[in-house]
């Protein structure tokens, strides 16, 4: 069983969702088809959030929703500096570049623990051709510089919303979207869609 998923590098959590794919694939042996969903492309601006306001020193802290998912897929936490506002348009086009030439999955893994783990900007295109030693420097140079693949990345938010996508990560299983679900709701959904 193949199992579409819509993503993006720099969302907190498709960094779950990776890890996600990992255990659905060593407990049902399912296939994932990796679809790019830019969350900032060039023509969007990006958000700026206001700053949380200080908290009562005598109150007791609590996790955030998604310090408590993180927890709950046994994720350590995340280092606290990391590259911010990081676009991620030579990202996807390097992945897609990298689906002609076999499977991209050990490619995107290494994109995702670049960037969450170790803190680079992976849309560097210098740090984009280390992260992929087993293909051909010069074509993927190319395919990133000329755009080669950019009408097959879905870019937020109109195009994104048109194919269904609000949130990323976006599992498509059986006949339902799931979207930024915990490990529980994902193995229940893939266990009923799975052929008898």
């Amino acid at each position: 069983m193949t199992i579409k998923i819509a993503h993006d590098f720099n969302c907190p959590w498709c960094w779950i969702g990776w890890h996600q794919t990992r255990d659905l694939k060593a407990e049902f042996g399912v296939m994932f088809e990796w679809v790019a969903a830019e969350l900032y492309p060039d023509d969007l601006e990006w958000n700026d959030y206001p700053a949380e306001p200080a908290s009562n020193p005598d109150k007791p802290p609590v996790p955030t929703r998604f310090e408590l998912a993180m927890a709950a897929q046994r994720l350590p936490k995340l280092p606290a500096h990391r590259p911010q506002k990081m676009r991620t348009h030579n990202c996807h086009e390097a992945v897609e570049f990298a689906k002609t030439q076999g499977d991209p999955e050990p490619f995107i893994g290494r994109l995702y623990e670049a960037h969450w783990r170790d803190s680079m900007n992976i849309n560097d295109p210098d740090v984009i051709v280390s992260l992929a030693p087993e293909l051909n420097e010069d074509e993927l140079r190319a395919a990133m510089a000329e755009r080669r693949f950019e009408s097959q990345i879905i870019k937020f938010d109109d195009d994104a919303y048109a194919a269904g996508i609000y949130n990323v990560p976006t599992f498509w299983i059986g006949n339902r979207r799931y979207a930024e679900q915990p490990i529980t709701v994902l193995q229940l959904a893939v266990a009923r869609a799975m052929p008898k």
